[in-house]
């Protein structure tokens, strides 16, 4: 059960990561709190799991998105890998 809510965490994070590419308004508020949940499930990195790193990038890239205006492929592209993760959490 906690699998898939994790797994839906990403599948919103990675939206979350689309939306800024494509300049849609997200408040602040929201970013932070997906800044702390990639955070906190990253932390898995210290078990050995790989794709944690995903999290810890993705996480990286919307603290830079509160501060800089970030090229759409390097939204993109992370969100992408966030997203599979998510997906194959679900199935």
């Amino acid at each position: 059960m906690l699998v898939k809510i994790l797994g839906i965490f990403d599948v919103v994070a990675a939206f979350l990561l689309f939306a800024i590419s494509f300049n849609l308004g997200i408040p602040k508020g929201i970013i932070i709190f997906f800044i702390i949940v990639l955070l906190a499930k990253g932390a898995f990195i210290l078990t050995g799991s790989i794709a944690s790193v995903f999290d810890i990038l993705g996480a990286i890239i919307l603290i830079l998105t509160l501060f800089f205006t970030i090229p759409k492929p390097i939204l993109l592209i992370p969100g992408l890998l966030i997203l599979q993760k998510g997906i194959l959490s679900l199935l």
